[in-house]
């Protein structure tokens, strides 16, 4: 009977960096949840030839070249890979780095390669900047990394992974009249932040230590939401010189009015355009979700889906 593989993979959202000040001898340091509502599903099987099928061009073009480097390192079978499901990729959900570990795991475990997932990533150039998706892809839940020794190509060291409290919960709000950064663009973008005042790092340290981590292993959601929203707010000051400023100027309409009703659990997703917002509970979601909306459809804002 044919050998048949199947993976999926979640996503996951990037809530910020601790510190992006390239005169710091460490850098970086990530915030990230994984979540399970958007997924890769792929198969893979062995074949007569080397096929990939699939209705994402993008996704099939880099399978390709995947395929070909493990080709030049290892002897490995003919195989058919299947994609079956993709996360959306360029809107904040880490899909390239999912991608990449799905298509490495099953490519190893069909020719018995032993390839753990910092060994895929390494190879494939993934975790230059952040351990979130590797993690999310290894064991899920809410993580945070300790960052990288600047001009190290070592994969940033998890040093918190907890579970989500499963009644807190989510709304994205997605922009599809855009996309965010990526690749080479990506790399451009970081290379224009020189320096970056101590004062920033220092707020989010303090943020993440004593608000963002007690606030979610003591279940207190208001001293978790508080410490996330001083480091958005820093982000965005690094990122677009002004702390109420986000990728998506339709997102950052929803942004504004979640102020005006005092809530502070919001905010942008690696470099957006997708903005995420936590609840506390379902009731408060479902009951958020309607006034979303009710604004959306009042403000007649095009492209916005929740």
């Amino acid at each position: 009977m044919e050998k048949r593989i199947r993976i999926s993979t979640p996503s996951r959202i990037h809530l910020g960096f601790l510190e992006l000040d390239n005169s710091s001898e460490r850098i970086f340091g990530s915030i990230g949840l994984t979540i399970s509502k958007f997924e890769n599903i792929i198969e893979i099987s062995k074949n007569k030839k080397f096929q990939i099928i699939s209705d994402n061009q993008n996704a099939k073009k880099r399978i390709e070249e995947m395929v070909k480097i493990l080709k030049e390192n290892y002897k490995i079978h003919r195989c058919k890979i299947e994609i079956l499901k993709t996360i959306p990729q360029h809107i904040g959900l880490g899909s390239g780095t999912q991608l990449t570990l799905a298509i490495g795991s099953l490519i190893s475990e069909l020719n018995n390669l032993n390839l753990n997932p910092k060994i895929i990533s390494s190879m494939f150039g993934r975790g230059l900047r952040s351990g979130i998706g590797i993690q999310s892809f290894e064991s899920g839940g809410f993580i945070v990394d300790c960052g990288k020794q600047k001009r190290s190509n070592s994969i940033p060291p998890v040093f918190f992974n907890s579970k989500w409290p499963k009644e807190w919960k989510i709304i994205l709000v997605f922009d599809n009249s855009t996309v965010g950064v990526s690749g080479k663009n990506e790399t451009q973008e970081f290379k224009k932040i020189a320096t970056t005042h101590p004062k920033i790092c220092k707020e989010n340290c303090k943020a993440l230590l004593m608000q963002i981590l007690p606030g979610l292993m003591e279940k207190k959601f208001y001293v978790f939401t508080k410490g996330l929203r001083i480091i958005q707010e820093n982000m965005s000051k690094v990122f677009y010189s002004s702390k109420k400023k986000y990728t998506s100027h339709k997102v950052e309409k929803i942004f504004k009015f979640l102020i005006k009703k005092k809530i502070s659990g919001f905010g942008q997703t690696s470099w957006g355009p997708t903005g995420f917002i936590f609840c506390e509970n379902k009731k408060k979601r479902n009951e958020l979700f309607s006034e979303l909306e009710h604004f959306i459809k009042l403000n007649n804002i095009q492209d916005i889906f929740l």
